[in-house]
């Protein structure tokens, strides 16, 4: 009975303070690695899992009584290793391995493996012990626990990550090492009180482990209530008129400059634009269409120079009521009858709860054909010809789902390049409005982009080609980099980096500086269907697919975005696309094929045929050979035309095999990207894959973004894939693979 108490006694109470010193150097590092976790693309899963299984396998090998320090080591790095293992198989980023393999000449190829994850393990390890030795003294702890404290509250107040959680439990480690290392002062100083207290340990670990951590879970737990005097970081920004990257997620509610650093979706309010975003997946909507298109919501026409509001004409616009399957009117200040439109038709389905303020549809609505399957009066609907809007203003809940038919403009692009500058410019005032602050450098480069355009058509061309393949697409930009107080100018001088709100507004203002109207419209991008979320995970070919097929595509809150309308004359509101990476569909008018009629013979040569016989037998036969003749004629133009056609089949054969075999090759630089650590998540394109990598490991960007114009130019490009283009894909992979 007394071999069993003293082994309990050594198991718990030996060397004690020791022994708690570990466990909260664990737990205070632990909160660092909950950190990391929150951090989009600083860590991966497989690395946080890693770093926790360590901390606690030092942990429970720190706890063991009694054991010399080296052979300890010696458990903890096999246990670390044992780890970096078990959870690469489980990741699937390793193959699995046997422990035969590290007792044989493959022991080094085996370990490098493991890295780069080995390396944060063993990281991790060494800081772990390294805090337990550095709080053993008061000054020590005062130093850490005020520098983690401080980190967490800015990085918490600054950004949409939410840390408070962490902060409280390093408070609570922090005053519990203090009071530990109170304790080994005292038994330094006064060996009898210490020996009196070793012996009942629980006389006051209990009341003070209770007092503490009754008063940081009352803390923890206490209401949230919001700041009453601007903190001096928001008023500076607001002064220098930045946008401040701040969201009511936390519970406080934080006056915003802008919806920077809050989660994609449709906007509300777009007088303060800028900042980022995270992307949320969360489903919107679905759209069973007969047509790909972007989902039309509102457009604006005021710049404030920080973003878009309604201007005074758009806000007194007239609105009329909608009925079942009527036509709609068009606006009839801005003509649009040599526009050739294809009629689509839409069944727009809600999934989510949201109530938006407008009914999405591919523009340009011609009618509203039901509402919740239902062809009863729409009370609730009303419609705006002036901005094209179905404008929802019921109180009632939002339509489940609604269908809707559109006239999609067909673009010709030569006859939009015989149009002018638009004959009044007095009625398109408030499509050409720019504020007077506007800097003179963004007129000056949008004259310089479109001093080559001969006509309205090719500057609003020139001015989207421009955006597409000058700045980045980011949807976290390098806000510090921005000073101006205008959007547009930030944007095009400075941040040189952004989303779409960023290429669109600057679009519409340089548009509007070289004289052309254009207004500043958001809503959604296609979306994607089934079959396409099933290649998503490449398992099927991404070259073959139809980029404006029709189907039934779910529409995500990732897919929010804005574009721009330029009026042409004579043909209406024409959308573009200046946004990198984006392209807007475009529908395709069939040519009519209309058979061509024999002449009808004169009376000349009735009344001679009936006056001569003699000429019309001859007529006859000379009408034979040439009927004769144009079979021949007919015959081999037919055989040309199927010689023509094999020769097409066979190149577009040739350049689908193309497609294939650079899509085979992004595979295969994913397999290689993913053993070196760069993992695509499930809900990442390829595009947005590369675009965190590269802000991982800038050396890589430009080999990247080459591959990834070669994979996009395969998937959605309408131009066929090289073999340069092919052998420079091949060439990259291989090179990468090298060097990963």
């Amino acid at each position: 009975m007394n071999g069993i108490r003293r082994f309990w006694n050594l198991l718990l109470w030996h060397d004690w303070p020791h022994r708690a010193a570990v466990l909260l150097a664990g737990l205070f590092l632990l909160q660092f690695v909950l950190w990391f976790e929150k951090e989009e693309g600083l860590w991966l899963p497989e690395t946080v899992r890693i770093v926790q299984l360590t901390l606690l396998i030092t942990l429970v090998i720190e706890h063991i009584p009694k054991l010399h320090w080296l052979l300890r080591g010696v458990f903890e790095l096999i246990g670390i290793i044992a780890i970096n293992v078990t959870v690469l198989v489980q990741y699937d980023v390793i193959a699995p391995m046997t422990l035969g393999s590290f007792f044989s000449s493959k022991l080094f190829l085996n370990l490098y493996q493991l890295t780069p994850y080995l390396w944060f393990a063993l990281g991790a390890w060494v800081v772990y012990l390294a805090v337990v030795w550095w709080v053993e003294l008061k000054w020590r702890i005062y130093a850490m626990l005020l520098l983690s404290i401080i980190a967490m509250c800015i990085r918490d107040s600054f950004s949409s990550i939410y840390l408070w959680p962490q902060v409280a439990v390093i408070v609570a480690c922090g005053l519990f090492m203090l009071i530990l290392s109170h304790f080994q002062q005292l038994r330094r100083k006064d060996a009898g009180a210490w020996k009196h207290l070793a012996e009942y340990p629980a006389s006051i670990a209990v009341p003070v482990v209770s007092l503490i951590s009754l008063t940081v879970a009352v803390g923890a737990l206490m209401p949230e209530i919001g700041p009453l005097l601007t903190d001096p970081y928001s008023a500076w920004r607001a002064y220098r008129g930045e946008p401040l990257a701040f969201t009511t997620g936390k519970g406080v509610a934080v006056a915003t400059l802008s919806p920077g650093d809050s989660s994609s979706g449709y906007s509300r309010d777009d007088s303060a634009l800028g900042g980022g975003f995270d992307f949320d997946y969360s489903p919107v909507m679905t759209v069973d269409t007969t047509h790909r298109s972007y989902w039309r919501g509102e457009a604006k026409s005021l710049y404030t120079g920080k973003g878009w509001d309604k201007s005074d004409n758009e806000r007194r616009s007239p609105l009329s009521g909608v009925r079942p399957d009527a036509l709609l009117p068009p606006d009839p200040r801005q003509p649009a009858g040599r526009l050739k439109t294809v009629e689509v038709k839409q069944i727009v389905t809600m999934l989510s709860e949201e109530r938006f303020p407008i009914l999405f549809g591919s523009y340009a609505i011609q009618k509203l054909e039901d509402v919740n399957d239902a062809k009863t009066d729409f009370g609730g609907i009303v419609w705006s010809s002036r901005q094209a809007e179905l404008r929802y203003v019921d109180r009632d809940p939002y339509p489940k789902r609604y269908t809707i038919v559109s006239q999609m403009p067909v673009i010709d692009e030569d006859l939009l390049r015989q149009t002018g500058f638009v004959p009044n410019r007095g009625e398109f005032a408030e499509y050409l409005q720019l504020p007077d602050q506007l800097p003179e450098r963004v007129r000056e480069l949008a004259a310089e982009i479109t001093e080559d355009a001969a006509n309205p058509y090719d500057k609003a061309k020139s001015i989207e080609k421009y955006l597409q393949t000058t700045f980045t697409y980011n949807n976290r930009p390098d806000l510090s980099k921005g000073k101006s107080h205008d959007l547009v100018d930030r944007f095009l001088f400075e941040m040189k980096e952004g989303y779409c709100d960023y290429f669109s507004s600057a679009m519409a203002v340089m548009a509007r500086s070289v004289g052309l109207p254009t207004r500043w419209v958001k809503g959604y991008a296609p979306g994607s269907t089934i079959m396409e979320e099933e290649m998503f995970g490449w398992t099927q070919d991404m070259g073959l697919i139809d980029p404006n097929a029709p189907g039934l595509y779910t529409v995500r809150n990732s897919d929010a975005h804005s574009w721009v309308e330029v009026y042409f004359s004579g043909y209406g509101w024409i959308p573009f696309e200046p946004t990198a990476g984006f392209a807007i569909p475009q529908p395709v008018l069939e040519e009519e094929t209309v058979p061509e009629l024999a002449p009808a013979p004169t009376p000349e040569v009735e009344a001679a045929q009936e006056e001569e016989p003699i000429v019309q037998t001859r007529h006859i036969a000379w009408g034979t050979v040439l009927v004769s003749a144009a079979a021949i004629l007919a015959f081999l133009a037919w055989r040309f035309q199927l010689l023509e056609l094999l020769s097409e089949k066979v190149r577009r054969r040739r350049a689908s095999l193309l497609k294939q075999k650079v899509i085979i090759e992004c595979e295969r630089l994913l397999r290689i990207c993913r053993r070196s650590g760069y993992v695509r998540e499930e809900h990442e394109t390829l595009r947005e894959a590369v675009m965190r990598w590269t802000r991982q490991s800038k050396w890589l960007k430009d080999d990247l973004e080459s591959v990834l114009s070669i994979f996009e130019k395969a998937k959605y490009g309408k131009t066929d894939i090289t073999e340069d283009d092919l052998r420079r894909t091949v060439s990259i992979v291989e090179k990468l693979r090298s060097q990963l």
